[in-house]
């Protein structure tokens, strides 16, 4: 008896599932011949107004993204963290803690500037060597400029070299002097780009079989940057954080002695316990902008 009902049950499912799968393709037939007919018969203002709303919309994005870019680079700029520190050490007013403060925004915003520069140069080393790695592969075979800058831009994330070449796409399509084509990649100030970029400026001066053979050269040379930079991360890693380790240690010292009662008397007793403070503070401050700028002569 059961098996009855389970069979019509079975089959009206069916049913309902198959018309409700007709119905859906139907409603989406129908919306795309609506939007269809609606473009086609659409009044060519109202179409120029949307299109001029998506280029407001699109130069909308663009400003934000120079406001930040604007914003990051006032964050890499050292005399605004020494401005804010001043401030912060005046409004704070005490004879511990101003000059704490002073020593941990100075310090904060060179290990900021710092771990920016190091993750700029490091994308900029593996965009770059992709975009001459790619170029070199694929030049031989199609022996056009712009089709194997078109070519090897599907192998760049998005970051400033990808953006550079497009900016020179876009100038060799219409067909600008090759000097100024190649400006983007020239203002990134990275020497293996910018050798690149003078090569690629020359290469309708230059005899095919040696300009082959340069970029061949280049090739092998920054593939051997490439390794050598990996390594170089590799060992400045572990310098890297037992300095951050040391900075913290000495740092959080001060900020006990700044704040503990025991401490804060013994500091605060006479001008020279005062001054053994601020010095601690100073060696500590100098001794990391050494540190971090020698870091950051070793990544480059």
């Amino acid at each position: 008896m059961s098996l009855f009902w389970i069979v019509p049950l079975l089959v009206g499912i069916g049913v309902f599932l198959l018309a409700y799968q007709l119905l859906d393709a139907a409603a989406d037939l129908v919306g795309g011949l609506a939007i269809l007919l609606r473009r086609r018969f659409q009044p060519l203002a109202v179409r120029r107004l949307r299109d001029l709303r998506e280029l407001s919309g699109s130069d909308t994005q663009a400003n934000t993204s120079r406001q930040k870019a604007a914003f990051l680079g006032l964050l890499q700029w050292r005399p605004a963290w020494i401005a804010v520190a001043i401030l912060v050490a005046l409004l704070l007013f005490d004879p511990l803690l101003s000059p704490l403060a002073l020593a941990v925004i100075l310090i904060g915003g060179e290990l900021y500037r710092s771990t920016y520069r190091s993750k700029r140069m490091q994308k900029l080393n593996e965009d770059a060597g992709n975009l001459i790695v790619q170029f070199a592969s694929r030049y031989p075979l199609s022996r056009s400029v712009t089709r194997t800058l078109s070519d090897s831009l599907s192998a760049l994330p998005g970051g400033e070299v990808r953006r550079a070449i497009e900016a020179c796409l876009a100038g060799l399509r219409m067909n600008q002097d090759m000097k100024k084509v190649f400006e983007p990649l020239e203002r990134l100030n990275y020497p293996a780009l910018s050798r690149f970029a003078q090569l690629v400026t020359a290469v309708q001066d230059t005899n095919q079989d040696v300009f082959l053979a340069t970029l061949e050269v280049m090739k092998g040379e920054v593939e051997g940057r490439m390794d050598l930079h990996r390594q170089a991360r590799q060992s400045l890693t572990l310098v890297r954080g037992t300095t951050r380790v040391l900075q913290a240690v000495v740092l959080g010292a001060a900020a006990a002695a700044g704040t503990l009662p025991n401490w804060r008397i013994y500091f605060v007793a006479s001008p020279h316990n005062w001054l053994l403070y601020v010095l601690m503070l100073a060696i500590v401050a100098l001794a990391s902008l050494y540190v971090e700028a020698e870091l950051r002569q070793l990544e480059v």
